[in-house]
C-alpha cells in the first residue's frame, strides 16, 4: 500500500519565529526523525517524513489562526500529503481527548511551552512529556485509519489506551535520543503511547 508523506509543520507567530526556531527547532527536527522510526517499528508503515516552520501573521476576527485556517493551508499545499501542525493554540473544537485534532491526512496538536525559562535538558524533558506523547496519540489515529482499521479501532481504542496511560498508570513508552526504548528512570527524549496495547 502507498502511504502519503508526513510533513510536520511547526506554527509560530511571525514576531516569534526566529526565537522559537533557536529554542525549539532542534527538538522538533529530531522528533520528526524519531517518529519516522517509531511509525515503522510500531505499525510496519514506512512514511517519508520532513518538517518545517510556518511563520504566520495572526489576522483579524474572521482570519485568526484556527483549525479552518490550517485546513485551508493543508488543502492549498497538497491534500494528499499528511500535514501535521504543531500549533501555539488549542483547537477550539475537537472530539479528541488530547488538545489535538485528526482527520484524513490532517493532524493538529497543541505545542505547549513552559511559562518559566528552562535549561536545554529540562526543555527536552518538558517537550517529551507534554508534547511528544500528545503527538503520538494524534498520529496513531491517522496511521490506523490509513491502514484501513475501523473507527472503533483508530478512534475509540486509541482513546481507551490514552485513558489507561493517564488514569490507570499504564506506562508510556520512553526513548532516548538514539531512539532506543528506555526506562523513565533513565534519560529520555521522547514519550509515546504504546500502540501494541491496542487490541485490534
Amino acid at each position: 500500500m502507498q502511504y502519503p508523506p508526513l510533513f510536520f509543520i511547526y506554527v509560530a507567530k511571525n514576531k516569534d519565529w526566529i526565537r522559537l526556531q533557536n529554542e525549539d527547532w532542534y527538538y522538533v527536527s529530531l522528533m520528526s526523525r524519531f517518529f519516522h522510526q517509531w511509525i515503522k517499528r510500531s505499525f510496519n508503515v514506512n512514511l517519508k517524513v520532513k518538517a518545517d516552520i510556518l511563520p504566520v501573521i495572526p489576522g483579524m476576527l474572521f482570519d485568526r489562526m484556527s483549525l479552518s485556517y490550517l485546513s485551508r493551508d493543508h488543502i492549498d499545499r497538497d491534500k494528499t500529503t499528511y500535514h501535521f501542525y504543531l500549533t501555539y493554540f488549542k483547537p477550539f473544537w475537537t472530539d479528541c481527548r488530547t488538545e489535538g485534532y485528526s482527520s484524513e491526512n490532517f493532524g493538529v496538536a497543541y505545542w505547549e511551552r513552559s511559562k518559566n525559562p528552562l535549561s536545554d535538558l529540562d526543555r527536552v524533558r518538558f517537550y517529551s512529556d507534554k508534547n511528544c506523547a500528545r503527538v503520538s496519540h494524534v498520529l496513531t489515529h491517522e496511521i490506523l485509519r490509513m491502514m484501513g482499521k475501523s473507527r472503533k479501532v483508530y478512534f475509540d481504542e486509541v482513546h481507551e489506551l490514552w485513558d489507561k496511560h493517564i488514569y490507570e498508570q499504564l506506562p508510556f513508552q520512553y526513548f532516548n535520543n538514539k531512539f532506543e526504548l528506555v526506562s523513565n528512570k533513565e534519560s529520555y527524549s521522547f514519550v509515546t503511547i504504546d500502540p501494541k496495547r491496542i487490541k485490534s
